[in-house]
């Protein structure tokens, strides 16, 4: 499967992936010449010979093929290893542009650590695979091979007695090789969960002291922390047990030779130049034994991570567009019939119709998981209902791509989200193309002008990781001036104001109903203030919708309304 995905790569740039190879055949050529030479002059000097020119000609040959290597391997490792940093960054983008196009389904059943893992170390493994894996497996081979037809050329016997280990050492890299694709596995997920807990802590650090919760924490890390050390253990152990198992072998197959070797000299059957070069090309042909176990360890890990995260690919976006979809322009106009949805077995919504003209301005209220959310994600295409049918201007759903329905709508989350970058940009995230003019205008509509006097750099001032810098009621106001920018069609206010005092909310609401004039605004919240004077009021009760109708006309109507009415009168 790795290796599919390595070739794959390859293939966009065969004649620079070729010409990196023929370097490392160069280098291991060059490497392999090197003992001639030193054979040649070692017999030379045992035959007396007075003349020292050919020493100066072998002395110079060396040198070239020293220049030789010290080229090409700086070549080959340009181009390999360069490559490998490309295949990296493009394999990340296509990851991140998949989980861009994944849905909530994905995200509420997947861990951040998890991601995060797959970001970072897993890319990391494949990376490796992609260079050194590939790289010394190649080399390996060819290493092997190419001492082997030196070694034979030299003395056929003497290199069968040299390679009597060979079957041992080929059985213990088979076996260490299956353990290892196991044992890095384990290491990847173990390193998921510590990844996952860290961000936890991070997340919820207030949480955390304010409960005094700070010893509990660090045994739960600490038990997490020993478990990821104990199969990193693992894996080194075997890792550490296949390399002096394949160099004993290998120091075994050395001693054969000097003692075999040594015989073959003094009787006078090898010269002493060809038994010295013989056991240095014994001692290249351990590289080759030893580095197949480096590359199977390197190929082990990146398969194991490739797997992880091709599982990850497989992952398909539940909510997608139907083949009938076309991009139609909204206008705002929203009907809901018969609409059902379950979560994780539990009905959310049962059969709960309304109907939203275009440019009217509408309240939803209800007590507290009764599914408000979800209707304001329904609209949105976040999430897709199990029964009914959701039309936009008469047309039903299925047949208006998703890009479509998200282009027509400003939304503002429960969660007031903000990244890390300034106030500008921030803004701007909701439509790129926006002017200043256009920023100053949603500034002011949100009621966030007047707390940019406090801000040294103004717009330009950096909000911090989600806004950690920013108050939960500025943090809302620059939600709303965001979902503003976009001058959509439709603008759904999911509890944005429930952070604001009293007097911001006001002056929030009368800068809506100027600004939003001809724009379809769903304010869902918990505060009757935010929509008394609404042209529709829905009440959801228990799956379904209670009542609906204007403010007056639910005070009479509606016990559920009337009583959130009262208790919010008492509170005030």
């Amino acid at each position: 499967m790795l290796a599919r995905f390595i070739i794959s790569y390859y293939r966009r740039a065969p004649l620079k992936i070729f010409f990196g190879f023929v370097m490392l055949i160069l280098v291991d050529l060059a490497q392999l010449f090197v003992p001639r030479m030193g054979q040649k002059a070692i017999d030379l000097i045992a035959s007396g010979n007075q003349d020292i020119s050919g020493l100066f000609w072998l002395s110079l040959i060396t040198i070239g093929l020293a220049l030789t290597i010290g080229v090409c391997r700086f070549a080959w490792r340009m181009i390999i290893i360069g490559t490998s940093h490309f295949i990296e960054n493009d394999f990340k983008n296509r990851l991140y542009d998949h989980l861009l196009r994944l849905d909530a389904h994905f995200f509420n059943k997947t861990k951040t650590g998890d991601i995060m893992a797959h970001m970072t170390n897993d890319m990391q493994a494949i990376r490796m695979s992609t260079a050194f894996g590939m790289i010394s497996g190649f080399d390996a081979i060819f290493l092997f091979s190419a001492a082997l037809i030196f070694m034979l050329k030299l003395n056929v016997r003497l290199t069968l007695f040299a390679m009597a280990p060979l079957p041992i050492i080929s059985i213990i890299t088979l076996f260490a090789m299956k353990l290892m694709f196991k044992y890095f596995k384990d290491v990847q997920e173990s390193f998921s969960q510590i990844t996952d807990k860290v961000q936890e802590l991070i997340s919820g650090i207030k949480i955390v002291q304010a409960f005094r919760q700070e010893d509990k924490e660090r045994e739960r890390f600490n038990v997490l922390s020993k478990d990821y050390v104990r199969k990193n253990i693992d894996l080194i152990k075997l890792w550490g047990t296949m390399f002096p198992l394949i160099f004993l072998f290998a120091d075994l197959g050395a001693a054969i030779v000097l003692y075999v070797g040594g015989q073959y000299a003094i009787l006078g059957k090898i010269t002493p130049g060809e038994f010295v070069a013989f056991f240095v090309y014994l001692g290249i042909i351990t590289w080759p034994m030893m580095a197949v176990g480096w590359a199977s360890n390197i190929f082990q890990r990146g398969n194991a991570s490739y797997k992880r995260v091709y599982e990850f690919l497989k992952e398909e976006a539940k909510i997608v567009d139907s083949k009938e979809a076309k991009y139609r322009k909204i206008e705002g106009d929203i009907e809901l019939k018969d609409v059902s949805f379950s979560y994780q077995e539990k009905v959310i919504l049962k059969g709960l119709s309304m109907k939203i003209k275009r440019g009217e301005y509408v309240g939803i209220i209800g007590k507290i998981g009764t599914g408000k959310s979800t209707i304001a994600k329904l609209i949105l295409r976040i999430l897709d209902p199990a029964d009914g049918e959701i039309l936009f201007d008469g047309i039903n759903y299925r047949n208006i791509k998703i890009d479509a329905v998200r282009d027509s709508i400003g939304y503002v989350p429960q969660d007031s989200f903000l990244f890390s970058m300034s106030i500008m940009d921030n803004i701007k995230f909701g439509r790129r193309d926006a002017t200043d003019e256009d920023v100053q205008e949603v500034v002011k509509a949100s009621a966030f002008y007047k707390d940019l006097i406090d801000f040294r750099h103004g717009l330009d001032t950096i909000v911090g990781e989600k806004g950690v810098t920013l108050s939960g009621g500025q943090k809302q106001r620059l939600c709303i001036a965001r979902a503003l920018i976009r001058k959509p069609k439709i603008l759904i206010l999911d509890d944005a104001l429930s952070a604001v005092d009293t007097n911001t909310e006001k002056e929030i609401l009368h800068n809506l109903i100027e600004f939003s004039k001809g724009i379809t605004t769903i304010v869902i919240s918990h505060r009757i203030s935010s929509f008394i004077n609404a042209d529709n009021i829905y009440v959801i009760g228990e799956e379904k919708i209670e009542s609906s109708g204007k403010h007056a006309e639910l005070i009479l109507s509606s016990p559920l309304y009337r009583e959130f009415y009262r208790i919010q009168r008492l509170e005030e």
